[in-house]
Formats: C-alpha cells, sequence, structure tokens
C-alpha cells in the first residue's frame, strides 16, 4: 500500500447532524436513489468527547456536504460484536465502508477481500498486506501521535517549570496514562516524552496503561497513584477511560491534558471543577469529512494511506478558555513557535513516522 504526506482537503459543509441512534440510519442529505451513501462501524460507542465522537461528526459533515446519506452503527465494546456488524455492512448497499482502529486492522483486511466490489476507509489504522495484498479497495488514514504527545508534553513541561500558573507547586513530575499498549498509544506516550524532555529535561515523566479504553474506574485509580507520586500535570490517551483521569485531576487539584478538542471545551468541567486545562487535538473529523468528500467525487484514493499531522492541520493545541486564562502568554507564544518549527521540518527527525 502506497503511503504518502497530504494536506487536508477543504470541505464547506453545514453543521453536523444531531447524533443518531445506534445502527439507526441518518439522512444526511440528497435522495438515496441518485445520491451515493457512507456508513461508519464504530467498535466502540460514541459519547466520550473524543476519537470516535470527532469519527461520528466528520462523516455526518462529509455526506451533509456531499448530499449523501449516513449510517453510523455502534458495535460496542465487545470484540465478538464487530466481525458480524461489519460483515452485515459489507453485504448492504453502502457505497463506502468507513471503521477505524488498530482492532479492525484483520477484520477490514478480510472483508476487503471478501467484497472486492465494495471501497473501505480504515481510520487511524492500515490494512495487513499479509491478508489482502495491495489491499486495492482499502483507503487507510493515519495520524502522526508522536506530534499529538510531543505537543502535549513540551506544553506540560512548560507549565510544570513556570512560576505562578493555578495548581502548579513545581514538583517537577508529570503523567501520562495510556488506553492499552498498542503502537497508537505508544506513540502518543513516546511523543509526550520526548516534548517534555525537549522543554523542560529536568521534570519526571510518569507513563500507566490502564489497560481498557472503557474503564474510567481504572482510569482514575492510575491517575490518582501518579498524583500521590507528585503528578501535577496528566495528559491522557485512553479513551472512555480518560474521564476517570479527569475526576482525578478535578479531585487532586491538579490538570489535567486531554486529547480531542470537546474534552477542553465542553467536558472540561467535572462535578463544577474545571479539570482539563486544555486538550492535544488529532482531528479525526477532518480527515474523515476529507475522506467522503473524495469518495463522492470519485477521487477515494483506495489502495493508498495517507499520513496527517501538524503540518496538514490536523494535530494542534487548543485554545480553551482554560488554556486562555491559566496559561501565561509567554507559554502560549513558546508552543506557537513550536508549532511552526514542526511545520518547517525542525523536528522531522523526531518525529517522523
Amino acid at each position: 500500500m502506497h503511503s504518502y504526506r497530504i494536506g487536508a482537503v477543504a470541505i464547506a459543509a453545514a453543521a453536523a447532524l444531531a447524533l443518531a441512534g445506534c445502527s439507526t440510519p441518518s439522512e444526511s442529505g440528497g435522495d438515496d436513489t441518485e445520491a451515493g451513501s457512507v456508513v461508519l462501524l464504530i467498535p466502540g460507542t460514541t459519547g466520550d468527547g473524543g476519537f470516535f465522537d470527532q469519527a461520528d461528526a466528520g462523516v455526518r459533515e462529509g455526506a451533509e456536504a456531499a448530499g449523501w446519506s449516513a449510517q453510523v452503527v455502534e458495535a460496542g465494546y465487545e470484540p465478538t460484536k464487530w466481525e458480524p456488524a461489519l460483515t452485515d455492512l459489507a453485504s448492504g448497499g453502502s457505497d463506502v465502508i468507513i471503521t477505524g482502529s488498530f482492532a479492525m486492522i484483520e477484520l477490514v483486511s478480510q472483508a476487503s477481500l471478501a467484497y472486492p466490489d465494495k471501497k473501505f476507509v480504515l481510520f487511524d489504522a492500515e490494512p495487513s498486506a499479509d491478508i489482502c495484498g495491495d489491499c486495492a479497495n482499502v483507503y487507510a488514514i493515519t495520524y502522526n501521535y508522536l506530534e499529538t504527545g510531543f505537543l502535549a508534553g513540551a506544553l506540560a513541561g512548560l507549565v510544570e517549570t513556570a512560576e505562578g500558573v493555578d495548581r502548579i507547586a513545581g514538583t517537577g513530575v508529570v503523567g501520562v496514562v495510556g488506553g492499552q499498549e498498542i503502537p497508537v498509544i505508544q506513540d502518543y506516550i513516546a511523543g509526550y516524552e520526548l516534548g517534555v524532555k525537549t522543554v523542560a529535561p529536568e521534570v519526571q515523566v510518569l507513563s500507566a496503561y490502564a489497560g481498557s479504553f472503557a474503564d474510567p474506574v481504572k482510569g482514575k485509580a492510575v491517575a490518582d497513584d501518579m498524583v500521590q507520586q507528585g503528578a501535577e500535570i496528566l495528559f491522557t490517551a485512553a479513551g472512555s477511560t480518560d474521564k476517570g483521569v479527569f475526576e482525578a485531576a478535578a479531585a487532586n487539584n491538579v490538570w489535567a491534558l486531554g486529547n480531542a478538542a470537546a474534552q477542553a471545551n465542553d467536558a472540561s468541567s467535572v462535578n463544577g471543577v474545571e479539570a482539563v486545562l486544555t486538550s492535544s487535538d488529532t482531528n479525526v473529523q477532518t480527515s474523515l469529512a476529507d475522506a467522503v468528500a473524495l469518495a463522492a467525487k470519485g477521487e477515494l484514493p483506495v489502495g493508498e494511506s495517507r499520513l496527517f499531522g501538524v503540518k496538514e492541520g490536523t494535530n494542534s493545541i487548543i485554545e480553551s478558555a482554560n488554556y486562555s486564562s491559566v496559561v501565561p502568554q509567554e507559554i502560549r507564544d513558546q508552543l506557537a513557535a513550536l508549532v511552526q518549527d514542526i511545520k518547517d521540518g525542525k523536528y522531522d527527525a523526531q518525529l517522523s513516522k
């Protein structure tokens, strides 16, 4: 499968439609007899303000703009339900089937062989060449999570070593909580550690995996343990397990860093306490809206893999209300300069995928 970087296509789209119920078609404009259709299979659920919510919004946005119909199916977190759900959708009438995450690699690779006339989009992973060869009917979208983690780590390191920042006593310790120990999350953590080291090499980074993307209780326990070891800023990349990290931050009067824009805005408060300083966001929404737009034009680049990151406008620090009010302007300026350095290629050697 050919892989290269591109700029994200700008898509003029109406606001995303309201969230539809599980397995219920959501019409996004146009006549089904004339327009195309797209279906998104989520191997999990929406509602965490993060990864899958962005995917949902992106597919709906792209479908609305294209005049296509869109269907979103939430298959839940039980893996045995994913294969029959994907098979059911692939044998249906949709023009494009979209799904994502490391866990779906084998299933999509097998489905692409079984349904060669269907087009698949696999986001956040690449299909297995061992199974489907050149995977000629699969378009793979990947994201540079090393960059996402790097931005979060740089922010954490700068804030931890600054003076006069709310809730920062200067313990010299920060933390990062991952969901499961898979390549994507390993990249988040490695990037975070590199970001901290780049701006504040004296700061200690604690890292741990919760072992699940759907266990807020475990997330809170892991985060609580890090706080007991002195961590004052906690970055999290753990699906709905993130909620437990945010709860720990609020309960212990420290700051959390999320991984999606909604977490820094709508979900920044826990029990009336601001918990999320901001998010280092990887905008899944943009790339999936782009994919639907390309499909509608007959230009979906199946057989290829495309990488999105800072240069494509996908990865960024969210300028949330807390970020603007708590983080000193000097640090925000330093972060902006780092973003520009990444765009200019200064960190290509460290952050290349």
